[in-house]
């Protein structure tokens, strides 16, 4: 049995009426603007299928320059992209779609030679091994089988977000990092459909020109790449697809074929595969990067952004949202001279490429400067031997095209101050429960004082919304040109009594006996006296930015 992937239905998508259906990677491109969403088992599997679909839709579509995006931008009115250059590569491509081919399967290795494991090594939520797991109770000996185009969605996100450790061996390595999207938090500008999400996403691709940086005439995605060879490798990117379908593993399906005549995935081989060489900072653009700050003011190397199990992502809207121009990064140095608190201290950063693109499409009047994106924002945590998946992660950041296209470092002390006083307001409670505690000596432990206090479990998660309203608000107020200092004095209150609402919580459930309830009170008064100096500080420096400054050059 044959099992295309550009034209058998597997990739999930969401149609604009809410039903689901399953695709082909041909259809999902030329029908894109009928869709809402493509949406995967997992956040991983989500991120890992946008992926594949954008490695296809640059090299269908390339040469692809600032006319040529427009073109396709308006190719939504139409229902997809064009389908002519998409029949081209299918003529010269078609075969190298095939997942069951004897020769070239798609995104595997036919050369390998072990003996086949159970399918639960590419099926994130299987137990399987020292992968385990708290729901599923799959042992060594069994074999779930899966469905063509399951198994398809599994290979394609098995090579981005593969654990690490020791996999089956392959002559001289057993052992291999885990998949590239590991290391950073992968974002996903979303539109209203899936031709919008796919377009904000494209990169002005010209490998003949070297555009995006970093890429060459060799690259490619991994389909139109020569077999790889069994033997685990090393190597830089050729370019931007071939990073974006990164051969992670060395894999092969096997398959069985049932009294009916179907055909199921019932095994699989996966060994290590390519090491990438060189910085991530330097080749992947679906990231944001910050360098973070050190002891003594100093700023540390530039990183991926990465996901938190408990404090949103919004906390890196800076990084996220604004500029990459160094003209508005700033540090406390400069100004260390001033009065009052010094303001918040702006991280140099690097924001994902395709918002930098976005935030000049107004000026070809392509997106209106009013109109708001929403960032989605994928990870995967590993456990601590990174052998196993500890957590998925998806988050979603509005994106408000003015703050795209904002200019002054104003704007980023301001959300540098809401962040920081989120922030101070956390380790206010943190502080507060830790302090109660000690004063009954109740020492913690090395694995306890790093797990999250109660307190914070219950502060963080209802920051999102409140602090979602401030970015749109923001983006209003910078689009309009007036006060940007309200909607952020909204979202001071906003936190301040969150803290508050968790703090009074925590006492009321304080016990009633001996001196608990007067210990609890006494920090908890504590406690009051720093939220309200917080709130004054944050308040002082919102006054300081409330009125254009000069700014630094």
């Amino acid at each position: 049995m044959g099992f295309n992937l550009l034209t058998e239905p597997w990739l999930p998508v969401v149609r604009l009426d809410g039903a689901r259906e399953e695709v082909g990677l041909a259809q999902a491109l030329s029908q894109a603007a009928r869709y809402r969403r493509l949406v995967g088992t997992t956040p991983t599997m989500t991120a890992a299928l946008h992926r594949l679909l954008l490695a296809l839709a640059h090299r269908v579509y390339r040469p692809l320059d600032g006319a040529r995006w427009s073109e396709l931008w308006q190719a939504k009115a139409s229902g997809g992209l064009p389908q002519p250059e998409l029949a081209a590569y299918r003529d010269d491509f078609a075969p190298r779609f095939e997942l069951f081919d004897q020769d070239r399967p798609f995104f595997q290795c036919p050369a390998l030679d072990n003996a086949p494991a159970s399918t639960a090594k590419i099926v994130a939520y299987r137990a399987t091994g020292s992968n385990r797991t708290l729901f599923d109770h799959t042992t060594a000996d069994q074999r779930p089988a899966l469905a063509p185009q399951e198994a398809a969605r599994w290979l394609v996100t098995t090579q981005a977000y593969d654990t690490s450790g020791t996999k089956q061996p392959y002559r001289t390595q057993r052992t291999a990092e885990g998949g590239l999207g590991n290391r950073f938090g992968c974002v996903l500008v979303e539109g209203s459909t899936l031709h919008e999400t796919l377009l904000l996403n494209m990169q002005l691709y010209q490998p003949e020109a070297e555009r995006p940086l970093g890429t060459s005439t060799r690259d490619r995605p991994v389909w139109e790449a020569p077999p790889p060879d069994p033997e685990p490798d090393a190597r830089a990117p050729l370019g931007w697809t071939d990073l974006l379908t990164w051969p992670s593993r060395r894999i092969l399906l096997t398959t069985t074929t049932t009294d009916s005549g179907a055909t199921l995935v019932d095994g699989v081989v996966l060994t290590p595969g390519t090491r990438m060489e060189g910085n991530l900072t330097d080749h992947e653009a679906m990231t944001a990067y910050r360098r973070p700050w050190l002891k003594g003011g100093k700023q540390g190397d530039l990183k991926p952004v990465t996901l938190d199990e408990l404090r949103g992502v919004w906390r890196h809207s800076q990084e996220l949202l604004l500029s990459s121009d160094p003209r508005w990064w700033n540090t406390w140095r400069s100004r260390q001279h001033a009065k009052g608190p010094l303001p918040a201290q702006e991280p140099q950063r690097q924001r994902p490429a395709a918002l930098d693109h976005i935030a000049d499409l107004v000026e070809d009047e392509l997106i209106a400067e009013d109109t708001v994106y929403t960032l989605r924002i994928f990870g995967q945590q590993l456990g601590d031997q990174g052998g196993d998946t500890y957590a998925w992660f998806e988050e979603a950041v509005p994106a408000p095209v003015a703050l795209l296209r904002a200019e002054s470092a104003r704007v980023g002390y301001i959300i540098g101050y809401a962040v920081s006083l989120a922030t101070d307001l956390g380790e206010q409670l943190k502080s507060m429960e830790r302090q109660y505690s000690a004063s009954f000596h109740r020492e913690l432990t090395k694995d306890q004082d790093r797990k999250p206090t109660d307190l914070e479990t219950r502060y963080w998660p209802r920051l999102a919304a409140p602090f979602a309203t401030f970015l749109r608000e923001l983006g209003e107020a910078v689009r309009q040109g007036t006060s940007e200092s309200e909607p952020a004095e909204r979202w001071g209150q906003a936190a301040s009594d969150l803290a508050d609402k968790t703090a009074w919580q925590w006492l009321q459930q304080a016990p009633r006996r001996d001196r608990s309830l007067l210990t609890a009170s006494a920090h908890f008064d504590d406690f009051q006296q720093a939220r309200h100096q917080l709130h004054r500080i944050f308040r002082g420096g919102l006054a300081r930015y409330s009125a254009p400054v000069a700014e630094d050059t």
